[in-house]
């Protein structure tokens, strides 16, 4: 059994955004940690996007960071 934690944390202030991408890249050993030991295919993704669903739900997002553990 497998199991995954996703968030999405929308913010209209990029300050927070990052902050909040930062804390979480920051945190990437301790990913790596406890998948020690498990399958090559199993990855973690943390990624910061700016939206524009509100203005016109038409525009693609933009993704100004991203990170793939390895």
């Amino acid at each position: 059994m497998k199991y995954r934690v996703s968030i999405s944390f929308i913010t209209e202030r990029e300050e927070t955004a990052r902050k909040i991408y930062k804390f979480l890249s920051k945190e990437r050993g301790f990913m790596r940690t406890i998948r020690k030991g498990e399958a090559a295919e199993e990855r973690s993704h943390i990624m910061l996007e700016r939206h524009y669903h509100d203005e016109d739900p038409t525009k693609p997002c933009i993704i100004i960071e991203e990170d793939w553990s390895e």
